[in-house]
């Protein structure tokens, strides 16, 4: 009676297993890296911790040149170990591990305060301003208006991360890796890394400030001379 009770515990052990080792597949894996909330890299090889290492080392070289494009503190190899996450799928006699990481592990930076008093032009010399003042334009895309709405860059990478996962921008980064910056909205961002305009793309020579409705030209643009603009080019 005791050997048929240890025989049947071990079978519900064993199928206890493999029906959590089913529940790693490529759709779950592809589901994942599809779902644009985590940064995610994956390995094939003879072992699973052979796999693991190399996808490892992957996922945190993914996320230094993040951090270093978006200009924000650099995450340490302990903070990633200490939030990773795996699955793994065996594929014939190799196996593929996927190493994942929520993104939330990067930008905790505390927000700045935002004083929207201050104006664009606060630091800038007034003669260097060339605006005229227009209707502000009620079709703007609402990906931009929600722009708007932000105050530090911390909030507009999140935001544009999310839209760039829910398809409503093409792509968005620093002015200089971009093409074609005429046809992109420009974020323009101080040196304290605030939101201080949303331009829109150039017609007739000129963009708009989203944010205050005033016609910008090349002599206008002078006012944001110590912003880094960022582009964000809408689909």
């Amino acid at each position: 009676m005791t050997l048929r009770r240890l025989c049947t515990f071990v079978v519900a052990l064993v199928a206890c297993a493999l029906s959590c080792f089913a529940q790693d597949t490529v759709e779950a894996i592809n589901e994942i890296k599809l779902s644009g909330k985590y940064f995610t890299a994956e390995a094939t090889a003879a072992s699973v911790d052979e796999a693991k290492n190399i996808a490892f080392s992957n996922l945190k070289m993914n996320i230094a040149s993040y951090c270093e494009e978006m200009e924000i503190d650099e995450v340490g190899e302990d903070k990633i170990k200490t939030n990773l996450l795996q699955k793994s799928v065996n594929l014939g006699d190799a196996v593929m591990v996927l190493v994942y990481v929520d993104k939330t592990i990067v930008g905790k930076k505390e927000a700045m305060v935002f004083h929207p008093n201050i104006s664009v032009n606060a630091n800038t010399n007034n003669n260097n301003i060339n605006t005229t003042p227009v209707l502000v334009s009620a079709n703007w895309p609402d990906i931009i208006k929600k722009v708007c709405d932000v105050s530090t860059f911390v909030q507009l990478q999140y935001l544009l991360d999310m839209a760039l996962d829910n398809n409503l921008i093409d792509s968005w980064g620093k002015y200089n890796s971009m093409s074609n910056q005429t046809e992109c909205y420009l974020v323009m961002m101080n040196v304290n890394r605030q939101i201080v305009g949303v331009l829109s793309p150039v017609r007739n020579d000129v963009r708009m400030d989203v944010k205050t409705g005033m016609v910008v030209d090349s002599e206008g643009m002078n006012s944001f001379k110590n912003c880094a603009p960022i582009c964000v080019r809408v689909k």
